[in-house]
């Protein structure tokens, strides 16, 4: 989730070429600034009581569509791969009682700063509220926020590092069953249906890791084409599945695995481009704090700034910069606090565990035969 160990490749001098293990971070980056203007676009443009022009409405919500079928699988995908190894190792050998631990109590905390936030901003038509003790209580097993995503690198590891010894065929038919069974079962709305729901793209990126770094070393126009053409026929194929929930789910998934393939295609030739690739890596180094600070931001600007937010997006023009202009501001203004909190040595507690407490957890898998060199300096997956 946040900064990992970059590999730099020296690139060739007859084409542009990325880093075996930039493009990945670039992946990742490019993945959290598409939650960020999903979330702008969802809560700002498309809430029920947005007076957004006809023009603003029309464009985003297709474009928010795409983003559906994007954002989480492909962000999951990739910080499977990133842990793909250890976690294929299993709990001890792999180290993988720091690395839950460390997602575990960066959930906690955060979910803690979401109260106290909640608490003092206490407008109740704000998405993803964590109002009262109570609350703050069952939502440390039954994630309701954004911050669902965190908590399930935690159980991801947990569960994939347990099962280490089950054929990869086995537990992703599986984790293909629990998908469609939590699309058919459950709402959209319910934030924690999104952990097994979506177990099976940060699976992909574990057992797949190894032709999904084929898939972005190889990367071509011409595979750019062809998996462009998939997602389409992905996309056109839900109007023959509407109505049947079962069809439904299976479209999902399929949809979702075309624009995971079409994305990571897509960033991987646009990040040959130096300009994209340094944004990138900026951005894949630095996730953690972008993701768990883009609502709150966005909050904020409802519950303050609520009425001239719609006068803007009220005008078409408005409607049509107001999406792309708010996640710039959002993802700057994360990054400005985590750059702040780096400079004044405060990384911990809300953005690193302690590192006396790291030290005896991990010692808690040292002896363990087999153990990897580290791959990783991540502070989050």
């Amino acid at each position: 989730m946040s900064a990992l160990a970059a590999r730099d490749v020296a690139p060739a001098r007859t084409a542009p070429t990325v880093g075996r293990l930039e493009w990945v971070d670039a992946v990742r980056g490019y993945s959290v600034v598409a939650v960020v203007l999903a979330h702008v676009v969802l809560w700002h443009l498309l809430a029920v009581d947005a007076p957004t022009a006809d023009a603003g409405e029309s464009v985003w919500g297709r474009v928010y569509g795409v983003l559906g079928s994007a954002r989480m699988p492909v962000l999951l995908a990739v910080s499977g791969l990133v842990v793909a190894r250890r976690v294929r190792l299993g709990w001890r050998p792999g180290g993988l009682t720091l690395r839950v631990a460390r997602n575990y109590y960066l959930y906690v905390v955060w979910l803690l700063l979401y109260a106290v936030f909640y608490a003092v901003v206490r407008d109740p038509s704000l998405p993803h509220r964590v109002d009262g003790v109570g609350d703050l209580l069952r939502q440390l097993v039954v994630p309701e926020t954004t911050l669902w995503y965190v908590f399930a690198l935690a159980v991801y590891i947990a569960v994939l590092g347990a099962l280490h010894r089950v054929p990869p065929w086995a537990v992703l038919s599986g984790l293909v069953a629990l998908c469609l069974a939590t699309h058919v079962l459950t709402s959209s709305d319910q934030m924690w249906a999104k952990v097994p729901e979506m177990f099976l793209f940060f699976a992909v990126g574990v057992y797949g890791a190894g032709p999904l770094r084929r898939l972005g070393e190889r990367a071509s126009w011409g595979a750019l084409l062809l998996a462009a053409g998939l997602a389409v026929a992905a996309t056109a194929s839900g109007r023959l599945a509407e109505g049947v929930e079962l069809a439904e789910a299976v479209v999902f998934v399929v949809r979702c695995l075309a624009f995971l393939v079409l994305a990571v295609l897509v960033v991987v030739l646009a990040v040959r481009w130096e300009p994209l690739r340094r944004l990138g890596l900026l951005l894949g180094r630095q996730t953690l704090p972008i993701y768990v600070l883009h609502p709150l931001w966005l909050a904020l600007l409802l519950a303050y700034a609520g009425g001239l937010a719609r006068d803007v997006t009220a005008t078409t023009v408005g409607s049509l910069l107001y999406p792309p202009a708010v996640t710039t501001l959002v993802v700057v203004l994360s990054l400005a606090v985590h750059a702040g909190a780096r400079r004044a040595h405060a990384l911990v507690p809300a953005f690193a565990m302690p590192r006396r407490w790291e030290e005896r957890l991990a010692a808690v898998d040292a002896r363990a035969p087999g153990r990897p060199a580290p791959v990783d300096s991540g502070r989050g997956a």
